[in-house]
């Protein structure tokens, strides 16, 4: 079938679908022409786009079916929105199929487009026509728009050819599944080996019934290691708590950390050369996760039987001992994408008892392994260990000793291990190393060392600063000082910054000249020495706060359009960068800058300044500083006062002034004393009555939050009062007595009045939650369902949702629009934004 790439821009009174055959590579645009679309979509065409599974297949269908611009204008905006496309009410009860492939599927989040584009060293510039234009396009901007259409086209087709051997490996396990090509390619890769392994979802309630295995030498295993683990059989630790456990504890010079994510260790700032005496020596485990679901028997239950599984384990070694790269590689994705099918619960494979075993007998086995060879080898240091190896340093007089470990260890479990030999290391940390091998292979790990399409895992592509990596490897393999390697460098491309914004900034500016100008949200930056050029900011969508986009040079020259040269470009930022990156390989931390001395005056005023002086300067010094406020209330009515927002730039002005606060807290009192630090004998105190908020308990009866959490809540609730107190911080009066209620900006400035009575209050407050508002029961309903992705998604939104639960009582309390509206951030937040 014939590889199409597409994409579709829609605007108020047009929209545009440009299409390219990859094999003539002749375009086809097409404007406000529905009947000619669907003339041009083809049976026995495959139709490739990025992001076209979330966006564009559906203004396809909404074209298809007849839709008026200004309609599929309005699916466009329900998507850009947060919306799903299946979910839009406009396209309900629509059907149209066409061989849609979405080669955004199995990249890493986040990965934009455009930042693609500018890591290829692509043009990254933008169209001038905005989208928001409330008119139909001119000739001119319909021009300008089918370029930019027709660049993104290409790079849809571009990536196409760096992904065929992906896509190659999915039709080919389409095949071995039964599925045509284009159902095949249209799959991620965890669907496609759910279908290949056969799997049916079954519900699973056991994830913390972990047995240890009986093969695993428990003696060489601290018995603290265990302690940690049997955490899981305690039902009052919550999954959320419990699986983000961590347990740290040090093989000889070796920091290593476990937990429910996997084994990471190293030895930190770690430089090493092969002597006559002693060698190192990596020990991996060949396909170890494969190995552990076949051998342990941890295989998906969801699967007919394990057999299906060991027969693609081996089916793939023999290929793969016979030459049949095509097969052997099909069945490789299979093999590395089950892990992680165990504990992902939207797919057919979801058996988290397996994956927790998996990933806690791995640990265990490997563990065991490198402290058998610590406490075994006189002067052996462990210098690395990873989720499917170890790495050690040892006499070579003691080589037979560590061959009859490993060959026991083997023997034991049914694992293999594939010993590898390192004659040079240069390791900052289990995440950044480069080693060489015997014949001068070198191995690099990390950011730090390691640019372009990433080698494993979902795609993903890093062009950002390619010769500070380089320079980096050079100078750990060969000596080569940076400087060299940097100067020497005319290729202008190895020196882009790639500068990404962020889907959460609603806009980008830089500042020339002193001057503020409106930019795109990703840019290719290069360092320059002139002057006139400053740093890029970005502007956060939901209050306006600004930032510094990191990692950026003090005087950034943008070049989206490839039109600077080498001499444009200021090497010195790059070499500094490159000597700061090797001194952080080396655990050496750059000099703080030293303060200037206090002068004999400067002391005496310090001394002769009190408490309640000092307190005064705190508070007038905390409103100059114009601290924002990011909280919400519920309804958005208006801002408050976060903690995190108080904090910080409390402690700093507190440390300018000489002050500490230090707070207490009782069963029924909080209480902040703010200490002299030049007079400990001098404080004032603030106290006020401390009141535990209740655990949230649902309509179902379930807690929302536990006691600990509950306790949490209550603690941050009266520390942000207390500061406020300290340092009187005033919230408008006029905003609660609005709370909830609607405004209109013509509204007349209102009367004041006497306070309320209680009985008025109470009064307000149920107009304020009359029922004839509040959201239904099925609105709430589809609240909490996505609340519970959110958490499964990302465990980290807990307190997040804790708060939500809170602020509405439990759930029973929150308006229809206010549900609605939460619904769809959450809906977004789940999807990371549409196109």
């Amino acid at each position: 079938m014939r590889l199409i790439s597409y994409d579709c821009e829609v605007f108020a009174y047009d929209w545009l679908v440009t299409i390219k055959d990859k094999e003539t590579g002749v375009y086809t645009c097409i404007w406000n022409d529905n009947e000619a679309l669907k003339m041009a979509l083809s049976d026995d065409c495959i139709y490739v786009g990025f992001n076209s599974k979330h966006y564009d297949q559906y203004i396809i269908k909404a074209i298809a079916a007849g839709f008026a611009p200004e309609e599929i204008k309005k699916v466009n905006d329900f998507i850009i929105a947060g919306g799903q496309g299946w979910q839009c009410p406009l396209l309900d009860g629509i059907y149209f199929r066409f061989s849609n492939v979405d080669i955004r599927d199995d990249t890493q989040q986040g990965l934009s487009l455009k930042a693609i584009e500018g890591h290829l060293g692509m043009s990254v510039k933008e169209s001038s026509v905005p989208f928001d234009i409330d008119r139909p396009l001119t000739s001119e901007e319909k021009a300008e728009t089918e370029f930019y259409c027709k660049h993104d086209v290409d790079t849809a087709e571009r990536l196409i050819d760096i992904r065929k051997d992906y896509l190659k490996n999915k039709i080919n396990l389409g095949r071995l599944a039964g599925l045509d090509e284009v159902k095949a390619m249209g799959m991620t890769n965890a669907k496609l080996t759910a279908a290949m392994l056969k799997a049916t979802k079954k519900p699973h309630d056991d994830e913390r019934k972990y047995v240890y295995p009986d093969n695993l030498r428990k003696e060489y295993i601290p018995p603290e290691v265990f302690a940690f683990f049997d955490r899981m059989y305690d039902l009052s630790i919550s999954d959320s708590e419990l699986f983000k456990g961590k347990f740290n504890l040090n093989i000889g010079e070796c920091p290593v950390t476990l937990g429910y994510g996997g084994i990471h260790g190293a030895i930190p700032n770690f430089f090493w050369e092969e002597t006559e005496d002693r060698g190192i020596w990596n020990e991996d485990v060949g396909s170890y996760y494969p190995h552990l679901c076949t051998i342990n028997g941890y295989t998906s239950r969801n699967i007919p039987s394990p057999q299906i599984y060991e027969d693609i384990l081996d089916r793939r070694m023999k290929a793969k001992a016979a030459g049949d790269k095509h097969t052997a590689n099909a069945l490789k994705l299979v093999c590395n994408t089950t892990y992680g099918c165990l504990l992902n619960q939207y797919n057919d494979l979801y058996d988290p008892l397996m994956g927790r075993s998996v990933c806690i007998s791995g640990q265990l086995y490997l563990l065991e392994l490198a402290e058998h060879c610590y406490q075994e080898i006189e002067g052996l240091r462990i210098v690395q260990l990873n989720t499917d190896g170890i790495m050690v340093e040892c006499d070579k007089k003691d080589y037979d000793t560590l061959t009859a470990i490993c060959a026991e260890w083997q023997s034991r479990t049914g694992f293999d291990l594939e010993e590898d030999t390192v004659v040079k290391i240069a390791q900052k940390d289990v995440n950044n190393y480069v080693e060489v091998q015997p014949g001068g292979k070198v191995k690099a790990k990390g950011g730090y060392l390691v640019k372009g399409i990433a080698p494993a895992g979902a795609f993903n592509i890093n062009n950002s600063c390619v010769i500070v990596a380089t320079a980096l490897k050079e100078f750990f393999v060969n000596g080569t000082p940076v400087e060299d390697t940097i100067n020497s460098c005319d290729d202008i491309f190895q020196f882009q910054i790639i500068a990404k914004a962020g889907a959460k900034y609603r806009e980008a500016y830089h500042v020339v000249d002193g001057e503020k100008q409106s930019v795109q949200k990703v840019n290719r930056v290069y360092a320059t020495a002139d002057e006139r050029y400053g740093k890029i900011f970005k502007v956060k969508a939901e209050d306006d706060s600004e930032a510094k986009i990191d990692s950026l040079p003090e005087h950034c020259i943008i070049d989206n359009d490839n039109e600077l040269s080498i001499d444009e470009v200021d090497r010195s930022f790059y070499i500094a960068m490159a000597k700061k990156r090797v001194d952080d390989f080396k655990g050496i931390k750059p000099e703080k800058t030293k303060k200037p001395r206090r002068t004999k005056k400067m002391a005496t005023t310090t001394k002769t300044t009190n408490v309640y002086q000092k307190l005064l300067t705190a508070r007038a010094k905390f409103l100059e500083a114009n601290v924002e406020k990011t909280g919400k209330n519920m309804h958005l009515s208006f801002k408050y006062f976060e903690l995190e927002d108080i904090v910080p730039t409390a402690i700093r002005i507190f440390n300018e002034v000489g002050l500490i606060p230090v707070v207490n807290f009782t069963a029924d009192v909080a209480t902040m004393n703010i200490i002299n630090t030049d007079n400990p004998e001098e404080s004032v105190p603030f106290v006020a009555p401390f009141n535990q908020i209740a655990p949230i308990v649902s309509n179902a009866g379930k807690q929302a939050t536990n006691e600990m959490q509950a306790l949490g809540s209550s603690i941050t609730y009266m520390r942000r009062y207390l500061y406020m107190i300290a340092l009187d911080i005033c919230e408008s009066d006029s905003i609660d007595a609005n709370l909830g209620k609607g405004e209109s900006d013509s509204a007349p400035a209102a009367e004041k009045k006497a306070p309320a009575t209680p009985e008025q209050r109470q009064e307000v407050k149920e107009n304020l939650t009359a029922p004839a508002d509040n959201a239904s029961a099925l609105q709430i309903k589809g609240l909490k369902a996505v609340l519970k992705k959110l958490k499964d998604a990302d465990p980290s939104k807990e307190e997040l949702i804790a708060n939500i639960a809170v602020q509405t009582k439990g759930f029973t309390e929150i308006s229809k629009s206010d549900c609605e509206t939460l619904i769809q951030k959450i809906t977004a937040m789940l999807e990371g934004g549409a196109k």
